[in-house]
C-alpha cells in the first residue's frame, strides 16, 4: 500500500491534480532579465465542462513582471489618493490662504486662532470648530477658506454658502451625506437667511449631524452674538455657540479698497 502511494505521488497526473510543478526546471526564460519563469499547472477548483481544460499553466513572476506590477500598483494608488477629488472651494475662493491674508492689529487674534486650528486639526477635541463673526468684508470667509486650503490635501473638506444651499434644498433633493461626513465643513454666511421653521429644521439636520459625529465645522456670520440667536433661532444658536470657538473680526471692508485706495 505504501509503495502504491509513492508511485501515485510521483506520477504526473497526481502532481497536476495537486497543483505541483511538473519539473522544477521547465518554463520560459525572460528576455528582459534572463530569469527562468517556472511553469506550474493548477486545476480549476470546480468541475469544468468536457470541452474545457481541467486547469491551466501559470508562469512564475520574474524581476521584470514584479517591477511592472509595482509600477501599476503605485499608479493606481496615486489615482485613489488625489486625482479623483474635486477642489471643495468655489473658483473665486481658491486663492484665499493664510499667506494672502492681510493681517492687521484688528484681526491678528482671529488669524492666529484659525491658523492654530488648522495646524492642530487632527487633535481637535469633540468636533469643536470655529464661529467667525463680524461685519462684511473683514476677512471671515478668507480665513475659513485658508483653513480649507491648508487641510484639503489630507482631509475631506466641503464648502457651502448657506443661503444658496437652502435655496437648492427648497427646489430640489440635496444629498447631505457629503456635508455630514466631511472631515471639515465650511458653512459660509449663516444668519443671512430669513429664519422660518423650515430653515431651522434644515439647519438642525446639518449642525446636529456633525456634532453627533464629532465633525468640526467652521461657520461665518455677519452678525454678533447678541443678534445671532434672532437670525438662526434659539436651538441652532445654542448648539453653534456652545460647541465652537468664537472669533470677532473688526476693520474696514476690504472689498471697498484696491491697491490701498478706496473704490466708489
Amino acid at each position: 500500500m505504501l509503495n502504491q502511494n509513492k508511485i501515485a505521488a510521483s506520477s504526473r497526473g497526481w502532481m497536476s491534480d495537486h497543483g505541483l510543478r511538473r519539473s522544477f526546471f521547465s518554463g520560459k526564460v525572460c528576455a528582459g532579465c534572463g530569469e527562468l519563469r517556472v511553469e506550474t499547472y493548477y486545476r480549476h477548483p470546480f468541475p469544468m465542462l468536457a470541452p474545457l481544460a481541467k486547469g491551466h499553466w501559470l508562469l512564475s513572476d520574474c524581476s521584470c513582471v514584479k517591477k511592472e506590477r509595482s509600477r501599476e500598483r503605485a499608479k493606481q494608488q496615486n489615482l485613489l489618493i488625489r486625482t479623483d477629488r474635486r477642489d471643495p472651494l468655489p473658483l473665486g475662493l481658491r486663492e484665499h490662504t493664510f499667506q494672502t491674508f492681510n493681517v492687521t492689529a484688528m484681526n491678528r487674534t482671529s488669524y492666529d486662532a484659525c491658523r492654530s486650528f488648522a495646524k492642530r486639526f487632527p487633535n481637535v477635541p469633540q468636533g469643536r470648530g470655529i464661529l467667525l463673526m463680524g461685519p462684511s468684508g473683514t476677512g471671515k470667509t478668507h480665513l475659513a477658506c485658508a483653513i480649507a486650503n491648508m487641510l484639503k490635501d489630507n482631509y475631506s473638506v466641503s464648502f457651502a454658502c448657506l443661503p444658496i444651499l437652502l435655496e437648492k434644498m427648497r427646489t430640489s433633493n440635496v444629498n447631505l451625506d457629503e456635508l455630514l461626513s466631511a472631515d471639515l465643513l465650511i458653512l459660509d454666511d449663516i444668519g443671512s437667511e430669513r429664519e422660518t421653521p423650515w430653515t431651522t429644521e434644515r439647519l438642525l439636520l446639518i449642525v446636529d449631524g456633525r456634532l453627533t459625529n464629532l465633525k468640526p465645522t467652521v461657520f461665518t456670520s455677519n452678525y454678533e452674538l447678541h443678534d445671532f440667536e434672532a437670525r438662526v433661532g434659539m436651538r441652532v444658536a445654542s448648539r453653534i455657540i456652545g460647541h465652537n470657538l468664537h472669533q470677532f473680526l473688526r476693520g474696514s471692508d476690504w472689498r471697498l479698497y484696491r491697491d490701498g485706495r478706496k473704490q466708489y
